[in-house]
């Protein structure tokens, strides 16, 4: 799973946790991550919602859900 504890890592600027068999959800507060440039979480077992929180990134320029099961736009 993604900890949740990843909202704290405020000066991350790139995630890749892409092809781990990850399960679980994406964690409310990504919208912590202001300096987050991409985040690629396909081809886990991701399950839930998109959070809101990507939109308000600004500095996001690569972001792949694709390959889990997430649900939303």
């Amino acid at each position: 799973r993604i900890s949740s504890k990843i909202v704290n890592l405020t000066s991350i600027e790139n995630v890749d946790l892409h092809d781990n068999n990850l399960k679980g959800s994406i964690p409310s507060g990504i919208e912590k991550l202001v300096n987050l440039s991409s985040f690629i979480v396909s081809y886990n077992a991701i399950t839930g919602t998109i959070p809101d929180g990507f939109d308000s990134l600004s500095n996001l320029q690569l972001l792949h859900l694709h390959g889990n099961r997430l649900r939303g736009t």
